[in-house]
């Protein structure tokens, strides 16, 4: 290389001198430019057919970047007011589900919103009746272990509920008709 004083400028290497495998040149491909695309395949979701994502019994609702939602539950800890009786792994579960199906119904990734959405909805936030406590409890109690337990609790929430605002979100008018 020879060094000017502004930049450095490549000088060709003379062909007798050796020149270490790994630092030869190699040659490139020209890549063709692609041909059309479509979605033929059987395993891809398609809006075409009527629903993009198929429809079912603890099937879920697939969303980008799902897994964000349990580490904003993580991080919103802090704020979650228990009882005694309860266990926040079980509440994590619960929260970071609800925060997915609500995220992917916008068919985007969770943001900390829908965590507190999800927070709120269930009363995560000190706002619920004592009487509402024993409902919560039971409804959520042991989810963490339970992967069905989580999907039920999930799919018991109207679409409706998840697309209210954050502010307009009554943990008693939704937990109250789990308890009827």
């Amino acid at each position: 290389m020879y060094l000017s004083i502004f930049r450095e400028v490549d000088v060709t290497q003379p062909d007798y001198v050796p020149v270490a495998v790994g630092s030869r040149l190699r040659e490139t491909d020209e890549l063709a430019t692609p041909q059309s695309w479509i979605k033929d395949r059987p395993a891809e979701l398609s809006a075409m057919t009527g629903s993009a994502v198929e429809q079912g019994k603890f099937l879920g609702t697939p969303g980008p970047d799902s897994g964000y939602a349990l580490k904003l539950a993580r991080l919103a800890i802090e704020k979650i007011i228990l009882d005694h009786t309860e266990h926040i792994a079980d509440v994590v579960a619960v929260i970071s589900s609800v925060a997915i199906k609500r995220a992917a119904l916008y068919s985007r990734a969770p943001v900390i919103h829908d965590v507190n959405f999800a927070m709120r909805l269930f009363g995560y936030l000190g706002d619920i009746s004592s009487d509402l406590k024993g409902v919560r409890h039971s409804l959520v109690g042991g989810a963490a272990h339970d992967y069905f337990k989580v999907r039920r609790i999930t799919e018991m929430i109207p679409v409706s509920v998840l697309e209210l605002d954050l502010g307009v979100v009554d943990s008693g008018v939704w937990l109250g008709r789990i308890n009827q």
